[in-house]
């Protein structure tokens, strides 16, 4: 048999009680991400990303900003669609 101190047994319990809450948590974020899938394929990652931005401003007032970018597949191996291209004239 095993004797707890009550410190230990609070932070048992504590801990049991995080445990739970995450847990539901996970389970609600389950529905919320099959929602939010739902939603970016009806109205498109752009779309969703806009209004994300949208809704950032007017929820948090600390001057943040959401920036994003979609990038492409061929950006994203190398290829040619560099956002940021090149000028001719640092060239010479």
């Amino acid at each position: 048999m095993r004797v707890c101190e009550p410190v230990e047994l609070a932070y048992l319990r504590e801990q049991e009680s995080r445990e739970k809450q995450q847990d539901q948590q996970a389970e609600e974020w389950d529905v919320d991400q099959s929602e939010l899938e739902q939603m970016l394929r009806r109205w498109g990652s752009r779309q969703i990303l806009k209004a994300l931005a949208e809704i950032h401003q007017q929820v948090v007032n600390d001057g943040s900003k959401v920036e994003w970018r979609i990038l492409s597949h061929a950006y994203l191996i190398g290829g040619y669609d560099n956002p940021n291209p090149c000028s001719c004239d640092d060239m010479f």
